[in-house]
């Protein structure tokens, strides 16, 4: 422009013009200014870390929620630095070497989880998105990165695949049942019930959850855990339990419920333990603690329960009650003539005669040795003409029993017995007192000779009652 060959005017509209342009740019400036500094305040009040890094894998810009979760006070303390200067070297190298490999292969990183740990140690993992710019020039000039914090839904989702691990690897069966339908179909099983019942997940599914449960010795129980099921309860069950092969097991079956935010049923989940094995050494527990270990009889605690209990079925019924002492005679001989062996086989086979040969309401126990007890009760009333022809009867049967001859070795062997009795009310009124007045008539039986019966008899007012036991070997 020759501004020497110019008139006034020319000059004036030129001047005019420059102004117009200048307050154009000003408004430009202003309008950039106003835009940059509501994308600032947009990325700043994003809860996602945004950031831009050059080549060198240094801070340009950054956003608060980036700042913050790298642990400085404010963006600007980023810009100019590294990841290196803020994270230690082996996740700050990672950083790097991912953004260096998408700036040269030009593809971008979506939704990448990657871990995050700080200087302070603490561990958070995001998912990442980065993207590389170019400059005027073509050449790549950084990346653009986006991270968001999902350590929640990573944490949730490793505690989901723990739990599910740990359901796989259960010794215990469980069952997942669904509550939308009225079928209430199964949904999943795992392992170890195909293991415990043989049953895959879709012949569970055909034969349904009440089919699974069902016991046909114990329909309550069966009941019970219907009932917990539409009452929406917890609740448990001991179920006599068949495999696919038909095998029965016992089955320790516990309900829980699954309810949604609302609080509402959505699924049922069965646990099902094969406690058999348990249940079996128990009852063998309560057998030892109950019954002689050689005779399988009941011993003495179990023969005093029940005594007590004849007892008390005495006194409500108005019957005859009989507590009969019996000792075996020449059981000494028997172990040492022909070995403790046999003395265990004789024990065994009396056992056997006595409780076969009475009532299922009487009890035989063994006390230990040579020594058993009979309890019986007979329906007649006590105190009137021949009440003990009734319990000579039943004694004279059992000595009939025993007398038949067992091999020992090569020869036969009779066996015979002494017994005393006493009688309810009149020998004694409680348990001890019976079996103790019991013992005291059998000395008295075995001191009239061998395979007899004695019945309690008071000593004379005054006199105490002595009855020495007879020498070894009787």
């Amino acid at each position: 422009m020759d501004i020497k060959n110019m008139s006034m005017e020319e000059l004036r509209r030129e001047n005019e013009a420059l102004r117009e342009e200048l307050k154009a740019r000003q408004a430009m400036a202003e309008h950039l200014a106003s835009e940059r500094g509501l994308l600032r305040t947009l990325i700043d009040n994003m809860p996602d870390h945004i950031y831009v890094k050059d080549r060198s894998g240094r801070f340009v810009i950054a956003n608060h929620a980036a700042a913050e979760g790298i642990g400085v006070a404010s963006p600007a303390e980023l810009v100019g630095k590294s990841d290196l200067e803020f994270y230690p070297l082996g996740c700050g190298q990672r950083f790097f070497t991912d953004e260096q490999q998408i700036m040269k292969s030009g593809q971008p990183l979506i939704d990448h989880i990657e871990e995050n740990v700080n200087h302070a140690g603490v561990r958070r993992w995001f998912s990442t998105t980065k993207y590389p710019f170019y400059g005027a020039d073509g050449q790549p000039a950084g990346i653009v990165g986006i991270s968001r914090d999902v350590t929640l839904r990573v944490n949730a989702e490793e505690a989901v695949r723990l739990r599910n691990r740990a359901i796989e690897l259960s010794g215990d069966a469980t069952v997942i049942v669904g509550r939308g339908s009225p079928e209430l179909p199964v949904l999943y099983v795992n392992p170890a019930f195909e293991r415990i019942t043989g049953f895959t997940l879709e012949e569970a599914q055909q034969s349904g959850i009440a089919g699974l449960l069902e016991d046909g010795e114990d329909p309550a129980a069966t009941q019970a855990l219907a009932l917990a099921m539409a009452r929406e309860e917890e609740g448990g069950a001991v179920l006599r339990s068949w495999r696919k092969d038909g095998t029965a097991f016992w089955n320790k079956v516990r309900l829980a419920i699954v309810r949604d935010r609302d609080g509402k049923a959505t699924h049922f989940v069965y646990t099902m333990s094969d406690v058999s094995k348990a249940l079996d050494a128990e009852q063998k527990l309560e057998q030892l603690a109950s019954h002689d270990e050689l005779t399988g009889l009941p011993n003495r605690r179990l023969l005093m329960d029940r005594l007590g209990q004849a007892i008390a079925i005495a006194q409500r019924s108005n019957c005859l009650l009989a507590v009969s002492f019996i000792d075996l005679d020449r059981l000494k001989f028997v172990n040492d003539t022909h070995g403790h062996e046999a003395g265990d086989r004789m024990l065994r086979a009396v056992a056997e005669r006595m409780a076969g040969c009475v009532r299922q309401s009487d009890t035989v126990a063994r006390l230990g040795g040579d020594e058993f007890v009979l309890v019986s009760l007979h329906q007649v009333p006590p105190a009137v003409p021949g009440e003990r022809t009734h319990v000579a009867e039943l004694l004279a049967k059992v000595q009939e029993v025993l007398a038949q001859p067992l091999m020992l070795g090569d020869a036969p062997f009779s066996v015979t017995c002494s017994i005393g009795v006493s009688m309810y009310p009149d020998d004694g009124q409680d348990a001890e007192t019976m079996l103790k007045h019991a013992d005291e008539a059998m000395y008295t039986a075995k001191k009239s000779g061998r395979n007899q019966v004695a019945f309690y008899t008071p000593p004379p007012e005054g006199a105490t009652a002595s009855a020495d036991p007879p020498a070894p070997g009787c």
